[in-house]
C-alpha cells in the first residue's frame, strides 16, 4: 500500500493506492483534519509514503506526521527526481502539483496535450509531441475570483459557485454567477484556441481539479475529465524512482 499526500495552497487531497487502484481517497482544506483520517488509513497499512506540496512549511509537518504513524520516510517530489523534461528556463519553479499532472498525462493519455487544474488558482500546462512539458498558464482560480469579488463589495452577499439558468441574471445573486461562471467558461475555450494557435496544433484536453465536473457540462470543446490525474501522478514518479 502506498499513501500519496498532495498539498495545495487551499486544499490537501491523500489517496491510498493498492498497486494502481485507488482504494482510498479524501480532501480537505484544514490542515489538522488529517487526525480524521489517519484512523482509516492505518487500517490500510500504508508502506510507502509519496508527498507533492507547493506549501513547503507543510511538507515538513506532514513528513512528521506520516513517520510518527506509519514508521516511515517520505518521498517529496520535485523538479529533480519527476525524470521529466521540464523544457523551460527554471523548471525549479514549475509546482509540484503540475510536475505530478505532467507526469499522469505522460502515462496514460495521448500527446500532445493541454492540463487543465481547476484549484486555488486555473493552470494551464502544455505537454507536446516530444513528451516535454513545455510551460503554460496560471489564472485566478473560480473560487478564488468569486471570494475575492464578494469581499470586496460590500453589499453583496455569499454566492453560491453554480451555472444559472441564463446568461443574463435577473438579480443580483444570479449576476455574479453569470460573471463568474460563463466568464470561466469564455476564459478556458479562448485560452485553449490561443495555446492551440499558438502550438499550431490540437491538443488533448485533460480537465482535473475541483471544478472540472462542473466546467465540463458547460464546456463545447471535446476533453476528458480526470478527478484524480496528481494523485496518479505521484505514483507514477515514485515509481520510476524505484
Amino acid at each position: 500500500m502506498k499513501i500519496a499526500i498532495d498539498i495545495g495552497n487551499t486544499q490537501i487531497k491523500i489517496g491510498v493506492f493498492d498497486d494502481k487502484k485507488i482504494i482510498y481517497n479524501s480532501n480537505f482544506n484544514n490542515e489538522d483534519e488529517i487526525s480524521k483520517h489517519l484512523q482509516n488509513i492505518k487500517k490500510l497499512r500504508p508502506k510507502i509514503s509519496i508527498i507533492s506540496s507547493v506549501v513547503p512549511i507543510l511538507t515538513k509537518k506532514y513528513e512528521k506526521i506520516i513517520k510518527e504513524n506509519f514508521r516511515i520516510e517520505s518521498f517529496i517530489i520535485n523538479h529533480t527526481n519527476c525524470n521529466i523534461n521540464l523544457n523551460v528556463p527554471q523548471p525549479e519553479t514549475v509546482g509540484a502539483d503540475r510536475i505530478c499532472n505532467v507526469a499522469a498525462t505522460l502515462k496514460l493519455y495521448t500527446k500532445p496535450s493541454l492540463i487543465i487544474d481547476f484549484g486555488t488558482a486555473t493552470t494551464y500546462d502544455v505537454v507536446n509531441n516530444q513528451k516535454s512539458f513545455i510551460g503554460g498558464v496560471i489564472a485566478p482560480g473560480i473560487k478564488t475570483s468569486g471570494e475575492f469579488l464578494i469581499q470586496k463589495a460590500a453589499l453583496l452577499n455569499k454566492t453560491a459557485l453554480i451555472f444559472p439558468k441564463k446568461v443574463i441574471g435577473e438579480n443580483t445573486e444570479e449576476n455574479i454567477q453569470s460573471g463568474i461562471m460563463y466568464g470561466a467558461i469564455d476564459q478556458i475555450e479562448g485560452m485553449i484556441h490561443r495555446i492551440n494557435n499558438e502550438t499550431q496544433i490540437k491538443n488533448n484536453i485533460i480537465l482535473t481539479g475541483g471544478f472540472s465536473k462542473l466546467i465540463s457540462s458547460k464546456l463545447s470543446i471535446k476533453h476528458t475529465i480526470d478527478t484524480d490525474l496528481t494523485l496518479k501522478g505521484m505514483l507514477f514518479i515514485y515509481e520510476s524512482n524505484n
